[in-house]
């Protein structure tokens, strides 16, 4: 193979790892739960605000959330990184995530900014996510009609974590128990710092990505 065929598949192989990333999150908003299972490699791994467990089980927990609680959340993603090694790649996009829902009666826009961080592997059916993990930055409230009160607990918010407090004060609203502990976000570095490096030791570890 020479120089310009390898440059040539290497950037063929960001541009199907680009593409899985924007679609995985499509079809999240879709509610194409098969087509969202399938973007996951067997023994992925998935770790949100209000999840942990399989890219699987994750399609059924969001088919759930959408379809029996009633929240239907929209994903906007720039994948942004792309680092290749052989069959294992890691890419980090920005993210955003829109909700529309009601609080005790008023109609409240909500959106959480973050990043979504993924490992993906090659494998017989092209690239598959491994991971997929949210780094989460900041989250904003508005009210849908302008002069609106947003009725919200302010010695409830003070408790959760500063980057995702609104998000989880929402998400507890409908059930979901919200890891407080060791999600990954802006105000702990040293997770951060913890998770980079755990990333970066399995892209470059010597042998096939799946077998």
């Amino acid at each position: 193979m020479t120089v310009d065929d390898k440059m040539l598949a290497g950037q063929l192989d960001k541009l199907a790892i680009i593409e899985l990333v924007r679609l995985e999150r499509f079809w999240r908003d879709q509610g194409d739960w098969d087509r969202l299972a399938g973007a996951y490699a067997d023994d992925s791994y998935v770790r949100t605000t209000w999840f942990e467990g399989t890219g699987k089980e994750f399609a059924e927990a969001s088919r759930e959330m959408a379809e029996e609680r009633g929240r239907a959340s929209k994903h906007l993603i720039t994948p942004t990184v792309v680092r290749i090694n052989g069959d294992r790649a890691l890419v980090e996009s920005l993210g955003e995530i829109h909700n529309r829902s009601d609080l005790d009666g008023v109609e409240v826009d909500t959106i959480q900014y973050c990043r979504f961080f993924s490992r993906v592997v090659r494998t017989p059916d092209g690239w598959r996510l491994a991971s997929f993990e949210g780094i989460y930055q900041k989250d904003v409230m508005l009210p849908v009609h302008p002069g609106d009160h947003v009725p919200l607990a302010r010695d409830e918010l003070d408790q959760l974590r500063a980057p995702y407090r609104i998000w989880a004060y929402m998400l507890s609203r409908r059930g979901y128990q919200i890891n407080q502990d060791d999600i990954v976000a802006d105000d702990r570095p040293d997770l951060l710092a913890e998770f980079y490096a755990d990333a970066e030791r399995w892209l470059t570890t010597e042998g096939p990505a799946v077998t």
